[in-house]
């Protein structure tokens, strides 16, 4: 992945005709290098203690691979038998990570897209991110397919090429304090601030706490890297 921007040029690189979707966006400066379940954590430990919108741009320490909630261990150990893999608290199909940019995106249940639904949320998402690309469009109903890889199926509002080759696809996770959406990018992948500054008016810096890293590890240990959650689902 490429190097993180200040925040004067994530502010002065905001596209001057998109509609933000927050007025203010914490850009999360995650310098750590880290592998799958530690990545799955620290999106579920931002969405606990978020008091704004959050982005934040993954770091990987090699190859890995994340499969939805709901899918079978077993039939990603067929397809990846040799990547470390990871159970993803969002849906979704599986996605291999290394030359992505795969980013999360947490909002605040106070916020005005949360209160939105998901396929609104999801379609607005990726009309900003759109707009940092050329020659892509937003799929239509009609092209949808299904499948266990995520990207070879495209679903709706993902973001494709003009001759429909699926170069961006996400999943979200609700609770009662927000929601996460957790996304991949593949192809020319935009400077990192310019695509914190298509959501908001504004990009801060979000600090790194020792609070919030002690609950990353916390959660990775009893969730995300705990034999008993990669095989919910056998």
């Amino acid at each position: 992945m490429g190097g993180i921007e200040d925040v004067d040029k994530m502010n002065s690189g905001r596209c001057k005709f998109s509609v933000p979707l927050f007025l203010t966006l914490h850009f999360f400066r995650d310098e750590t290098a880290r592998g799958g379940p530690e990545q799955m954590a620290l999106d579920e430990a931002l969405l606990e203690s978020a008091e704004g919108p959050v982005l934040r741009i993954y770091r990987w320490d090699g190859p890995a691979v994340s499969f939805g909630y709901s899918q079978s261990l077993a039939e990603v150990g067929k397809i990846h038998p040799s990547t470390p893999a990871v159970r993803r608290w969002t849906g979704g199909g599986m996605v291999e990570h290394g030359r992505d940019l795969t980013f999360s995106l947490v909002v605040p249940g106070h916020e005005p897209l949360a209160k939105l639904r998901p396929v609104e949320t999801y379609r607005l998402i990726h009309e900003s991110l759109a707009g940092l690309l050329s020659g892509v469009r937003l799929v239509g109903a009609g092209e949808t397919t299904t499948g266990a890889a995520c990207f070879t199926a495209p679903a709706l509002h993902d973001i494709a090429s003009a001759d429909g080759r699926k170069l961006c696809g996400g999943a979200q996770r609700r609770t009662r304090r927000g929601f996460l959406h957790q996304g991949s990018l593949l192809g020319s992948v935009p400077p990192s601030g310019h695509l914190a500054a298509v959501f908001a008016e504004r990009v801060e810096n979000r600090p790194e706490s020792a609070r919030l890293e002690a609950r990353t590890q916390e959660l990775c240990a009893e969730k995300y890297a705990n034999p008993a959650w990669q095989a919910r689902i056998p």
